[in-house]
């Protein structure tokens, strides 16, 4: 098991706006460590972990409630959450956490573990978050008659040693030509055909018609995933000083993604 992120501090504040519900505000502060975590299985292997969730808040305590939910990329690269048990890739009743509710007095720590136990058939790769909720106490609240709940997650990628299908393919690559203020951008979607996340990683080319290279520059050097049997769109944005001169170009985009071979493909375009 591998932490990506070994610590992440979270400050949330929220403030009443003046004029609508006073000056008063209340601060929250709590970490989470770790963020996110890779974990790597034998079929059938059950392994164990835990997150430190701390209250760095030295007067106020805080309610705490612990629960699994289901990871999902939106295809505009976006995180969304659902229910545990919505996707192909959940990682279903085959995780317990605990303690699932609890209190946090001020500059303390509550260690919360979880115990994954994947079927023996289990293939591919499962993903999901561990939600760390936080009910801010009511009496903050009732001077506005408001109330509100936070959360903080550790993501879970979890991937079952030798059965990875790593596959995908690039479905279509656009570009959207300049206007004021707004750049040239590339943009590519990708379909991910195999088990387990795939990262595609790579470069986008601007060739003129003369095939000379015009332009290069990175799209998803953050390593953005997309999920088993799911779509995702990666952009990038042309930000050279000299714009490109009237003509015809060709944008080629070339990706990364850990599989037997690299994903191409391009698009023609006129500057005019």
């Amino acid at each position: 098991m591998k932490a990506i992120y070994r610590r992440l501090i979270v400050f949330i504040a929220v403030f009443f706006a003046s004029g609508i519900f006073g000056t008063s505000s209340y601060a929250l502060k709590v970490n989470i460590d770790t963020a996110r975590v890779e974990i790597s299985v034998k079929p059938g292997e059950e392994k164990s972990g835990f997150v430190t969730v701390q209250n760095y808040d030295e007067t106020g305590s805080v309610h705490m409630k612990a629960y699994v939910q289901d990871l999902v990329y939106l295809p505009d690269g976006s995180n969304d959450f659902l229910p545990i048990g919505s996707t192909p890739w959940s990682l279903g009743d085959h995780i317990k956490v605990g303690p699932t509710e609890f209190d946090l007095a001020p500059g303390k720590q509550e260690v919360v573990r979880y115990v994954l136990s994947l079927p023996s058939e289990t293939k591919g790769g499962r993903y999901g978050v561990i939600f760390f909720e936080v009910a801010m106490p009511p009496s903050q609240f009732e001077r506005v008659g408001a109330s509100m709940n936070v959360r903080l997650g550790t993501i879970l990628l979890v991937t079952v040693e030798n059965t990875e299908i790593v596959k995908a393919k690039l479905k279509g690559v656009n570009v959207t030509k300049p206007r004021v203020d707004v750049p040239l951008t590339v943009s590519c979607v990708v379909y991910n055909e195999g088990n387990v996340l795939a990262r595609p990683v790579g470069d986008v080319k601007i060739i003129n018609d003369q095939k000379e290279e015009a332009a290069a520059f990175p799209i998803n050097k953050d390593k953005g995933g997309v999920l088993p049997q799911t779509s995702r769109t990666f952009s990038a944005e042309y930000k050279n000083k000299e714009p490109l001169k009237k003509g015809t170009y060709y944008a080629q985009v070339v990706l990364d993604y850990g599989g037997e071979a690299y994903l191409g493909g391009q698009t023609k375009f006129v500057i005019d």
